[in-house]
């Protein structure tokens, strides 16, 4: 699978799991459900789709979706097209995509909040490349032989850890002015 695939893939799974995905509720305290009418205008607009057969849902995806909804309502114009755009994607999706997307999502949930961190600075420093830049990447890593990616991820872990470490180093021996000189260089490249 493509590259772009995958960050779209990734991308819808946010966004539809974001919608619809909760915590654990109350344990069970309102096993009844919701009834349409207890909705407020706005949720009813939204869940509208579900409105002939709401009574049937069970009472854990009524109140998913009433979240998902209330959810809804507190998003901007350009994250709802955002949304709308990343549901239509998920709907065309065959049900082996979607689950590959399920598959992803779990091992993203189980990643530190470091990794986490770091995956998305990661993505967002690839989507900042010029569309040229991301097909050459895209076309060498798909080239590239399972074992040598594996290399390459490992030398690339090894150098930041390197990296990391000589950077510790040289803060602690730093002067209060070259920290200061630091942050602000840090600052600067980051408002660019």
């Amino acid at each position: 699978m493509k590259m772009l695939n995958k960050n779209k893939i990734l991308a819808v799974a946010g966004g539809f799991l974001l919608l619809l995905i909760t915590l654990p509720g109350t344990g069970g305290a309102q096993e009844s459900g919701v009834p349409w009418s207890q909705l407020n205008p706005d949720e009813q607009k939204v869940l509208k789709p579900f409105a002939q057969r709401w009574d049937q849902l069970p009472p854990n995806k009524q109140l998913r979706l009433k979240k998902g909804a209330k959810r809804w309502g507190q998003l901007s114009p350009q994250q709802r097209q955002n949304m709308q755009r990343r549901m239509k994607t998920w709907k065309r999706m065959t049900p082996e995509q979607r689950q590959k997307v399920r598959n992803k999502f779990n091992q993203f949930s189980k990643l530190s909040p470091e990794e986490r961190k770091q995956l998305r600075r990661s993505r967002k420093w690839f989507n900042n490349l010029p569309p040229e830049k991301k097909r050459q990447l895209q076309k060498r890593w798909q080239n590239m032989p399972p074992e040598k990616r594996k290399q390459f991820l490992k030398e690339r872990q090894h150098r930041r850890q390197s990296m990391k470490k000589n950077f510790r180093k040289k803060m602690r021996n730093a002067t209060p002015q070259q920290r200061r000189q630091f942050k602000r260089r840090m600052q600067n490249r980051q408002h660019r």
